[in-house]
């Protein structure tokens, strides 16, 4: 089979943007600092930080969950690489705590599943110490009259 030079340069420029593909599409990396963490009050922001700048177009406050409720609301800012979460009301829970965003979430290069725990650790009650039961209070006892004087 004879190969004509225009199959010859389409099979060469398949493969070169076959190449940069595999070359420009690198996973964007998100971290966040609540990662392993334990708090002791329950958190309404959650900081997001990536690896590349975020097209705000992409971001949206539901990309990001914690324990499975979506955020209400999204920020961003240090060169769009910091997303700040914000939740109306916290929907950390005590114990271990959920943050996930999906693959593909918003657009930073290539954005993998990302998925991270912390922990609530709330005060536990201390037992009051025992106190005395209070006493009734004594009744008064009457006076005795004095002697009457003697004739």
């Amino acid at each position: 089979m004879k190969m004509t030079r225009a199959a010859t340069l389409i099979i060469a420029i398949n493969a070169l943007l076959d190449a940069l593909v595999a070359v420009t599409a690198t996973p964007c990396t998100v971290t966040s600092p609540a990662c392993g963490l334990i708090v002791f009050t329950p958190p309404t922001d959650f900081i997001i930080n990536v690896s590349d700048p975020v097209d705000p177009a992409t971001v949206q406050a539901s990309d990001l969950t914690v324990n499975e409720t979506p955020a209400d609301f999204a920020n961003l800012s240090n060169g769009n690489t910091t997303i700040t979460f914000h939740f109306n009301t916290s929907p950390v829970m005590p114990e271990v705590n959920t943050i996930h965003i999906p693959a593909g979430a918003f657009s930073c290069g290539t954005v993998v599943d990302f998925n991270c725990t912390f922990r609530l650790n709330t005060p536990r009650a201390r037992p009051t110490p025992n106190r005395p039961r209070p006493r009734p209070t004594p009744k008064p006892r009457p006076t005795p009259a004095p002697p009457a004087p003697r004739p």
